[in-house]
């Protein structure tokens, strides 16, 4: 991505800690190789390798990018670690860690880049979600809810930004990547296709998105898979009931289960999970309600 945007002629700030999937063991060379390389192609590109969970660092990230290029055209977050379990035995920290990462250390880039952005009057946003934010995913419920919360601060980072001149998306990929290549080769095997290609289309759709001539769009979630684009359209209010003013459990019940429906998760079939079996019944002292109130 950082590449692709480079030979499009903006300056790049590389800003990598080089960590492994779970993010620990640092390695400066890996924003620095990537710098090089920018440079060896005659393109503008300077390293920066601090920590974006840090309110400080992501200010130094902005500040960085408007002393060494005069502005800050475009952000793009792409960072990101793993620490995978049942949500039943994740730990404390697993959680804090993800969401950490993900979610505070998206907001405290946008935050001094919204900041910045608006004083310029123009300017484009690009956070990079998952579809665990979309869909969900059994094993990621830290990561999973930090990439929905991802989409939801682009949502309102758009609103808020709009009339400014700055345009936030979101982009969600599906490649090869530096985190999918710790999978087993058996694993790497059972992706889809699309899934185990490289990440040229999802570097070109950050680009259009970056370019001023598309600041219009904005607020939207996009995916790109192999050769696949997609817009995906944010949760609406698919059926309503009305009740009585006068209403018995009973009511609510036939609402929630007859009258709505329910739609299953898509992710259900496509990993193949099963689903809760169909109760008649169940007592006030099994559900997790407090005193039943």
């Amino acid at each position: 991505m950082a590449k692709c945007v480079a030979a499009a002629g903006y300056g790049v700030v590389v800003s990598d800690l080089g960590v492994s999937v779970d993010g620990h063991d640092p390695d400066r060379q890996v924003a620095e190789s990537v710098v090089e390389e920018i440079r060896a192609r005659g393109g503008r590109a300077v390293a920066h390798q601090h920590d974006v969970v840090s309110f400080d660092a992501a200010a130094d990230l902005v500040r960085r990018a408007v002393e060494e290029f005069g502005s800050l055209d475009g952000l793009v977050t792409c960072h990101g670690i793993l620490r995978e379990r049942m949500i039943f035995n994740m730990a404390e920290d697993e959680w804090d860690s993800v969401v950490a990462v993900h979610l505070k250390g998206t907001f405290n880039c946008v935050r001094f880049a919204t900041e910045q952005m608006r004083r310029q009057r123009s300017g484009s946003i690009v956070l990079l979600s998952s579809a665990a934010g979309l869909e969900g995913s059994p094993a990621q419920a830290n990561y999973a809810a930090a990439k929905a919360g991802v989409v939801g601060l682009a949502q309102s980072t758009a609103l808020a930004m709009g009339r400014y001149g700055v345009n936030v998306n979101v982009v969600v990929p599906s490649a090869a990547t530096r985190m999918t290549s710790r999978l087993s080769d058996r694993m790497q095997a059972s992706r889809p296709d699309a899934e185990r290609q490289g990440p040229e289309l999802i570097a070109e759709l950050i680009r259009v998105l970056l370019d001023p001539a598309n600041r219009h769009i904005t607020g939207q979630t996009f995916t790109a898979a192999g050769r696949r684009l997609a817009r995906w359209e944010p949760p609406q209010e698919q059926e309503s009931v009305r009740l009585a003013d006068e209403f018995t459990y009973s009511d609510v019940t036939d609402a929630v289960r007859r009258r709505l429906g329910a739609t299953p998760l898509r992710r259900f079939a496509a990993l193949g999970l099963p689903t809760p079996a169909e109760s008649d019944h169940q007592t006030m002292d099994t559900l997790g309600v407090g005193d039943g109130t």
